[in-house]
């Protein structure tokens, strides 16, 4: 099987997005093809939220002080391309469709998924670039996610933990935990956001029998709307999102880890001009001001929580635009959010698990996206674009905000 086209190759990838293969049978493969998963120094980041971003903010970090950084993320922006990126840069569609297609008949034959599929064609490829740095966040999960292959891990990052994929991973923080957990490799070390203190336990426990180093994020010390210390150094983000003030403080004790084992000396003068320039689409990004208009791709309750405190900072009539899929916690969600602002609009967008609107006679609905987003921005000061990332991506690609 062999594909001249691109897109068409993207698109067979796709259909086999919700495919299942075992994870044990998935690592015998990655063997048999050499490991080439493993030859990196490498930084394994999961957790419920704050993933894309610590990856961003750790990625301008190494790249500030000259590194070549290659970064896995999930699911993607724009295009499948930028789930495999080489300092910051996509790889190039010419890459990649030959890379598919050296391993296609291997994809075919064993079935595999999405996710194992896009993994190895980035291993190759962050071979083939000669990456100082490999920053690998998991997909769901950690223990049988597709990423965990991984043997050679120098540095796994679990961000944060909340309620999410929860018919997969355990209904407690500490189930949820546990499945994080399985990133930790033996001998290496683990850094870990502010977590619940029964979850930090389940950390601990993992790192005890891994023989790994923990190290906890220490408090930032807030010294202004967007600017913090951390570490006795003082840095400023350039986004109003107050969430982000963890995720950079993280990236910033990841920095200072890898820093001493590598080893090298941290410029801290480009360490803060990384910090403030470092920037991850949909996370409270600001695409209009006038009104203005936020994109978030907050998508489970924990991350919305976090989100309306940002929000309220603004001050002026808000509208808040969300839509979601039917398998996340979408009513919590919009029991969360219709207190932080005058109105929500609730829509939908093309994806077959899309939340139905039929059940939200108490609010004002709309088929079209954009038609909710051209209401609210022709009748608000404020507007907040939320919900899952797959909408995120539709909003980018087909809504003008200049």
């Amino acid at each position: 099987m062999m594909f001249t086209n691109i897109d068409e190759a993207i698109d067979w990838i796709c259909t086999k997005k919700e495919k299942k293969f075992p994870f044990e049978d998935f690592k015998e493969i990655c063997h048999n093809n050499g490991d080439k998963q493993d030859g990196f120094y490498t930084i394994h980041v999961a957790g419920t939220n704050g993933k894309g971003s610590f990856v961003s903010y750790l990625c301008d970090l190494l790249m500030s002080h000259g590194y070549k950084v290659g970064t896995f993320t999930s699911p993607h922006y724009v295009t499948h391309l930028d789930r495999i990126r080489v300092n910051k840069n996509n790889i190039p569609a010419d890459k990649f469709l030959e890379i598919f297609n050296s391993y296609s008949d291997l994809f075919a034959e064993k079935k595999l998924t999405m996710m194992q599929m896009d993994f190895m064609i980035m291993c190759d490829y962050f071979h083939e670039e000669e990456v100082d740095f490999a920053i690998i966040e998991t997909g769901i999960g950690g223990r049988f996610d597709a990423t965990n292959v991984l043997k050679d891990t120098a540095l796994s990052v679990i961000t944060t933990i909340g309620y999410d994929h929860m018919e997969l991973l355990g209904d407690t923080l500490e189930e949820i935990c546990f499945e994080k957990c399985g990133i930790i490799k033996d001998d290496s070390k683990v850094l870990i956001g502010k977590l619940e203190e029964s979850c930090v336990e389940v950390v601990k426990t993992q790192c005890e029998l891994h023989n790994s180093e923990l190290f906890i994020l220490d408090d930032f010390i807030r010294t202004g709307d967007r600017s913090f210390i951390y570490h006795d150094k003082e840095y400023e983000l350039s986004t109003y999102a107050d969430y982000q003030l963890h995720n950079a403080s993280l990236a910033i004790q990841a920095l200072e880890i890898i820093a001493h084992d590598y080893p090298f000396v941290i410029d801290y003068e480009q360490a803060r001009k990384a910090v403030y320039y470092s920037i991850w689409h949909c996370r409270f990004e600001m695409v209009k001001e006038n009104p203005r208009v936020i994109l978030d791709g907050a998508h489970n309750i924990h991350g919305v929580e976090a989100l309306v405190k940002s929000f309220d900072q603004f001050s002026g009539s808000k509208c808040i635009v969300f839509s979601a899929l039917k398998r996340k916690e979408y009513k919590k969600m919009i029991n969360v959010l219709k207190n932080h602002c005058d109105e929500l609009y609730i829509t939908c967008f093309e994806n077959k698990e899309v939340i139905d609107l039929k059940e939200f006679g108490d609010f004002i609905t709309f088929s079209d996206y954009r038609q909710a987003i051209e209401e609210a921005i022709n009748n608000y000061d404020n507007i907040l674009i939320c919900g899952s990332l797959y909408f995120m991506s539709d909003v980018v690609l087909n809504c003008k905000f200049n």
